[in-house]
Order: structure tokens, then C-alpha cells, then sequence
């Protein structure tokens, strides 16, 4: 049996669906999320759908936003329901909530993701790294099943897809990422209303929040990275949320001739939350392994001890004398 008929029958034969979101959850986790909380809906199961962090409120427009769960660990899920857990977009089970592979020794864990640094963690792993988004193969995976897809689905399937993608901006947009976008309007998705709230749907805090790290946008490596910079009392003198700094770091790729943008977010634990975007030759995925981070080859993420301003030193440090990141010939 291929794996996307071993995925069918896996969700098709469950009585119940558990989704799980990455932490930090993006247009790509909740809305593939969504989308399948409102499938499972309509075929009778019991679907429960969580994350380690809040649910954004940009994306609180996507259908079933209600019904997602803030929690650490899988304590609440009621495991007697005979589950299928379906992890999305999601590279490691650190990134999730706790319990993910213990729960897989008991029950299928369905793992779809387009991270190539992906750790197999799933019963079932689907790794597409030529992928734009989950949204994609989420798509693909729907049509497969012959499920159609419902005005609200292709909804957030849409979200998933155009966020992923910087609103069809960033280079992992293909034909195949057109050919689906256009599937899902004719399926009823609204780009006009997607893009309005998710990118004009701001508030005055979070404004504010991008002007205090953009003051401080800094160019290192002879012009080629910026750099800025939020603290922890950035967040509360300006009343802003994590959340508020969604895209804050592609505009400091947008500087002429950047190859390499680093928004650093100080947290209470006395570390940093790195974000990391990259043009051609440089690769974002092996600059945030140096740290034990991963993600996409022009967007990942890593975290780093100490001070903002230390933090940006050492990293920029270590960047200086490495060969492996694309920058030797600069």
C-alpha cells in the first residue's frame, strides 16, 4: 500500500483525530489544522486540536478556532477514543506538545511535513521537502481521498499555502503552488479576505513594537546581514505580543543587497529567540544548526543564550569564520 493510501485508511479507520500545531503557530500549522478539523467533523469524528502556544489572533478568522487547545503535553486528550494523531508542518517533536513519541508506541502518529530536516518521529511520516507549504501535500492528500473540498476548507487551505509562501513572494512558490492556489478560489477561498487578516489587520502596539527593533536594525559582514533586536521590556512597555513580530525579519531581508536577516527576541528564561531568512547562496537551515535550530534553506529559527546585544556578537562571531553557510565567496 503507498503511504498516502496507508494515510487514508489510518485517519479513515480512527474514531477520533488529535491535530497538533507547531509552537509558535503559523498560517501553515493552523490552517492545515483547519482544514482538517472541519473534514473529521464531517465524517463523524471526534477531533481535538491543540498546540503548545496560543492561537494567533490574525487567525482567528480560520474556521474551528474556537475549538483549539492551549496545553504542554497530551494529559488532556482522552486516548480511549481510539486516536490517530496528526502532527503538522511540524520537523521535530520538540516543537510540539509533549508525549507525541510515547503516544506513537500506542497509537499512529501521522506526520506530514516539508521540512528537510524532519526527524521521522511519525508512524507515518510524509516528508516533502519540494513542497511550499503542508498546505500543499494537505491539498494533494484531500483530493487523493476524493474528499471535496468545501468553500471553508479551501479557506484554510489557502491560508496555509499563501502565508507559507509570503503570499506566493518566496522562491519555494511554484507552478504547482499556482495550479493548487487556483484550485482552492475556484473552491470558494477568498485571497482578497486572507490577505486582509492576516496583513492589515494589525494593531498600534505591534506597530509600535516594529518601530523599536527596526531603530535598531544594524548591518554587519560588510552589508550583507541586518540585524535587530527586541528585549523582554520592549514587550511590556509597548503592550506587544510575540505574535506582533510576524514578518518583522523578511522586512530586514528587504534591505538592498542583505543576504542574511536575524531578528533576535529576548525571552524571560534569559535566552533569545532567533529567526533567520536567507537569499541564494546562503543557507538559513545550516546557519541555525549551528545553534541546534532548523527549518526551511531561507527561513529557520534557532534559540541562543544571553543578552540580545551578546547574542547578535557571538553569533555574528561564529558566522565570520564559517565556510559551510555560503558565504565563502563573498
Amino acid at each position: 500500500m503507498k503511504l498516502m493510501d496507508q494515510l487514508i485508511s489510518s485517519m479513515g479507520s480512527a474514531r477520533s483525530w488529535v491535530i497538533l500545531a507547531h509552537e509558535k503557530p503559523d498560517g501553515d500549522t493552523l490552517g492545515c489544522g483547519s482544514a482538517f478539523f472541519q473534514r473529521g467533523t464531517s465524517m463523524g469524528k471526534k477531533c481535538f486540536w491543540m498546540g503548545p502556544d496560543p492561537f494567533p489572533r490574525i487567525y482567528r478568522f480560520l474556521p474551528f478556532s474556537d475549538s483549539y487547545r492551549t496545553g504542554e503535553d497530551l494529559s488532556h486528550v482522552n486516548m480511549a477514543d481510539n486516536p490517530v494523531l496528526i502532527v503538522l508542518d511540524t520537523s521535530n517533536p520538540e516543537r510540539s506538545v509533549n508525549g507525541i513519541e510515547e503516544a506513537a508506541s500506542l497509537y499512529p502518529v501521522i506526520n506530514i511535513d516539508h521540512h528537510g530536516d524532519n526527524s521521522i518521529f511519525g508512524t507515518l511520516n510524509w516528508i516533502d521537502e519540494g513542497a511550499s507549504s503542508v498546505g500543499e501535500m494537505v491539498h494533494d492528500l484531500f483530493s487523493k481521498a476524493g474528499w471535496d473540498i468545501s468553500s471553508d476548507e479551501a479557506g484554510s487551505l489557502f491560508t496555509a499555502v499563501s502565508t507559507d509562501t509570503g503570499f506566493f513572494r518566496f522562491p519555494a512558490t511554484s507552478a504547482r503552488t499556482l495550479e493548487i492556489s487556483s484550485d482552492l478560489v475556484s473552491r470558494g477561498a477568498d485571497p482578497s479576505r486572507i490577505y486582509e487578516e492576516v496583513y492589515e489587520n494589525r494593531t498600534l502596539e505591534g506597530l509600535r513594537l516594529w518601530g523599536a527593533g527596526l531603530s535598531r536594525a544594524s548591518l554587519h559582514l560588510g552589508g550583507i546581514l541586518c540585524s535587530a533586536f527586541l528585549t523582554s521590556e520592549d514587550f511590556r512597555r509597548l503592550n506587544g505580543s510575540r505574535e506582533d513580530t510576524e514578518n518583522l525579519v523578511n522586512t530586514l531581508l528587504s534591505i538592498s543587497g542583505v543576504q542574511i536577516a536575524l531578528l533576535f527576541q529576548e525571552e524571560e528564561n534569559g535566552c533569545c529567540r532567533v529567526s533567520i531568512r536567507t537569499r541564494n547562496p546562503v543557507d538559513a537551515r545550516k546557519i541555525a544548526a549551528l545553534w541546534g535550530g532548523g527549518g526551511h534553506n531561507r527561513a529557520s529559527g534557532c534559540k541562543i543564550q544571553g543578552s540580545p546585544l551578546d547574542a547578535i556578537r557571538s553569533f555574528i562571531s561564529l558566522l565570520e569564520g564559517s565556510d559551510e553557510i555560503g558565504l565563502s565567496g563573498r
